[in-house]
């Protein structure tokens, strides 16, 4: 066999590095993906490229807590794919969705080995969701079936968040339930190895209640109040996070088995990642990273010792607990097993893991997997680890300190020295806690626990403009070092006197001054912040970001309602399109209110009195320049007669739920034209409208009655998620066997644009406008816009340039070689055609 690895961060980069390599499609590869965040749009891209390109291939997959490609690791930046030739072992997979057979982990387990298990199958490699599959009660199924099968993998990750944990095949994803691949290959060479190295501290106690892995209480006391007891208040309110650094350590068939936290209930209970058995005794957990270090040159002599043959690959499934714990050092781990063979894996949520016919779930682990099917002798491990260099965050320690401080005050007298590594644990903690990572600055939580040493003061809520294109178009990295570099500005002792800096969630900072309330000194600041936010353009890899802000002010007042107000501000100034917005009492959402009503009202009388049009805009021939077709846009008439674009009221017809009876008024004027005027037209339909049962039945029967199918284009935003798929692949489906033509609109917005062409096979394609409105200006957007016309014309689809507005534009787009045009330069929506 032969592994090889490839290191992206999305379709585009994985199909650039798979044609460099010439990688070839073949029933006896197995692909591992390991994703970098949990991300259903990101994953059913995946599945559709390797469908598409590798469809003999076996594709298993699973979100992470990090990702192993060798001696390097990715936290949240980049995506692995391993890929795996074998030359005698063949491959079966199943994936067992809970969701769909409503099967226990238990029974999920026993399913999968059922479907699996053959005669000459050597190893199961299984993922299992994180957060809601019982890892110990699904081996413990597989067990039932074969117990003598090795496994290995593990539970997937979620990079802490402990929201949501994918795993997935070919063609399935499930956040409940688990897949698995067999090796089938009686020459297989296996062998397995972990490394468990935590130590066992503190006071003996045993667990009075607990059912299967949710503990309810331990030595009388509640889950969480036994780890405030030991750690201290700050460490338990923020489990689970903090708790996989401290598992719960006990004694199983003569093995250590460590049990991270995974979840808290409100009750006090922890959900841990496999089960604890009511009376068991346990201990709390700390690790050595000399220890740790020591000990994988121990296991990896081991490994070579039963391996006879060449390891060809070894795969790393490791707890996301030991990542944490050995920060930087966790590579010294992994330029050990380098030396033996090829390297891949992740850090899971739990280890699956097999030895002397025994399937367990461990924490806390790094577990080995070596497979290989040479004939050649192995090699003999030459690394000597005795002189690295080790670094550690004292985080732990402290910790630790506390621990020993409380079984210290139950054994003996706690002596002074102990009590001021106590406070420095919880002094550390609480730093912790209310600090942002990113920018090093105090959070959210220690403004609203600190908000009332500041009444009196004006606060600026500061909001970076359209922070989530910068992330979409040049990556997260980028992102995060706008948001170190506005840190920096902002901070920036010159500018402010007598200020605090906040970094709140995701793109807003708040800045609280001590200043005179008056307009005058408070524009006096906001412009302060709009020069530091935006003197110079910043420069990161090569890109030129220009920084705009934002900001609303309010005075922090004894109601507490600073921040609140602030931040009603800054949404009006978004929505009025202004750069800055003061609070003022009479400043109040009254007259969002009132416009709404008034809009409301205004569609209601629109559609009584028949004032609901459509307005058609050609669309060009690219080669030939002569209108090929047209796209109906609705219009409001006002009673003045003004022309409203949807941008008005359809947001507000959606909230009145009227949103139905416009698109039945679009195809009904629409069709009734098309059949008249024997035109080529295409109509926009949303995901509410393919979703909404009469809506359906209506389009259908209208298609009908106007006998117009051939000539009709029916456009599907690409922008919007597929909740009920069946419901989506019918409509699909029933519109195709019509003979309509299905069209992707505003293509490129940012969304699982590879999963909406494997679902609905459109014809054609609709470049969002946003790409070509700046196409002339911006070489991201016409490098971006060519890769999309290659694409198409690789799948037999059309393109049509939306936005083209001059002729810069559009000299641009037909030397792309866009097959039709549509746009300003050429014609706006008119109420009547182009004769």
């Amino acid at each position: 066999m032969k592994s090889t690895s490839i290191t992206f961060r999305d379709v585009i980069e994985l199909q650039k590095q798979l044609e460099k390599q010439q990688f070839q499609d073949n029933n006896r590869l197995l692909v591992q993906l390991f994703c970098a965040q949990s991300s259903k749009p990101f994953i059913r891209s995946m599945q559709s490229f390797f469908m598409q390109h590798f469809p003999q291939a076996t594709l298993i997959g699973t979100t992470t807590d990090g990702i192993i490609n060798g001696v390097e690791l990715y936290i949240a930046t980049q995506n692995l794919a391993v890929l795996s030739y074998f030359d005698a072992t063949t491959l079966q997979s199943k994936l067992v969705d809970a969701h769909d057979t409503h099967c226990s982990s238990y029974e999920c387990g026993e399913k999968l080995a059922n479907e699996l298990v053959e005669e000459d199958t050597k190893v199961l490699i299984c993922f299992g969701d994180g957060l809601h599959l019982n890892g110990e009660e699904f081996v413990r199924g597989i067990s039932e079936i074969n117990s003598d099968i090795v496994i290995s993998g593990g539970l997937a990750g979620d990079n802490g968040e402990m929201q949501n944990t994918y795993v997935f095949d070919n063609t399935h994803i499930t956040d409940m339930g688990a897949v698995g691949v067999a090796l089938n290959n009686k020459d297989l060479e296996v062998a397995t190895k972990y490394s468990f190295d935590w130590t066992a501290i503190g006071k003996n106690m045993r667990v009075s209640k607990s059912v299967k892995n949710r503990v309810f209480e331990i030595d009388g006391l509640s889950a969480v109040e036994t780890y405030e007891k030991y750690f201290g208040k700050e460490v338990a309110d923020k489990l689970p996070q903090i708790g996989i650094e401290f598992p719960l350590i006990f004694e199983q068939n003569g093995v250590s088995i460590g049990r991270a936290v995974l979840a808290k209930h409100g009750d006090g209970s922890l959900t841990f990642a496999g089960n604890i058995p009511e009376g068991v005794r346990v201990r709390f957990g700390v690790g050595s990273i000399k220890n740790i270090l020591h000990n994988v040159h121990y296991r990896a002599e081991q490994l070579t010792y039963e391996m006879t043959h060449n390891m060809e690959s070894i795969f790393v499934y490791s707890c996301m607990a030991r990542r944490r714990f050995l920060g930087e050092n966790a590579t010294h781990e992994l330029e050990v097993l380098k030396q033996l063979g090829e390297v891949y894996g992740f850090y899971t949520y739990g280890e699956f893991f097999h030895a002397s016919g025994q399937n367990q779930l461990l924490n806390e682990t790094m577990t080995l997997l070596s497979l290989s099917e040479s004939s050649k002798k192995n090699k003999q491990l030459s690394c000597d680890i005795s002189n690295k260099v080790l670094t550690h965050s004292v985080s732990v320690e402290h910790a630790i300190a506390n621990l020993a401080n409380v079984v210290s005050i139950e054994l003996e007298e706690l002596n002074k020295n102990l009590e001021q590594k106590v406070e420095e644990s919880a002094a550390y903690i609480y730093e912790q806690a209310y600090t942002d990572i990113l920018t090093g600055l105090p959070n959210r939580l220690s403004l609203l626990t600190s908000l009332d040493k500041y009444m009196g003061k004006t606060l600026f809520l500061v909001n970076v403009d359209d922070f989530t294109t910068i992330n979409d178009f040049y990556g997260h990295h980028v992102g995060d070092r706008v948001l170190e570099h506005l840190a920096n500005v902002l901070r920036c002792p010159q500018a402010f006197k007598d200020f605090k800096l906040f970094k709140l969630p995701s793109d807003e900072f708040v800045l609280l001054v001590d200043l005179e309330q008056n307009k005058e000194a408070t524009m006096e600041v906001i412009q302060q912040i709009h020069r530091c936010a935006e003197k110079n353009n910043l420069v990161i890899d090569n890109h030129e970001i220009h920084i705009s802000v934002t900001i609303g002010s309010a005075i922090v007042n004894e109601a507490k309602t600073g921040l609140i107000n602030a931040d009603m501000a800054l949404k009006l100034a978004k929505k009025a399109g202004m750069p800055h917005m003061i609070f003022q009492n009479d400043l109040q959402l009254s007259e969002q209110y009132a416009r709404n009503i008034s809009t409301a009202n205004m569609i209601k009388k629109a559609i009584e009195e028949n004032r609901i049009i459509p307005y058609f805009q050609p669309i060009y021939d690219a080669k030939t320049l002569e209108v090929a077709k047209y796209e109906a846009l609705v219009r409001l008439i006002t009673e003045e007669g003004e022309v409203l674009s949807p941008y008005s009221f359809l947001e507000v017809s959606q909230k009145i739920r009227m949103y139905p009876k416009i698109t039945a008024i679009m195809v009904e004027k629409t069709f009734e034209i098309m059949q008249k005027e024997k035109i080529a037209c295409s109509i926009n339909l949303s995901y509410e409208d393919i979703t909404n049962a009469h809506t359906r039945t209506m389009i259908f029967d209208k298609i009908k009655k106007y006998g117009i199918a051939k000539l009709l284009t029916i456009e599907i935003l690409e922008n919007q998620e597929i909740d009920n798929e069946e419901i989506f692949e019918s409509f699909i489906a029933q519109v195709h066997t019509l003979g309509v033509q299905i069209a992707i609109d505003d293509f490129g917005s940012g969304y699982a644009n590879f999963e909406h062409i494997a679902k609905i096979h459109s014809e054609i394609i609709k470049i969002d406008g946003s790409l070509i409105n700046n196409i002339d200006k911006d070489p991201n957007a016409k490098l971006i816009t060519e890769t999309i016309v290659i694409f198409a014309q690789k799948l037999g689809q059309k393109t049509v340039a939306e936005f083209v507005h001059s002729k810069e534009v559009f000299d641009i787009v037909q030397e792309i070689g866009v097959d039709y045009l549509q746009g300003y330069y050429f014609s706006p929506p008119m109420a009547k055609l182009i004769s």
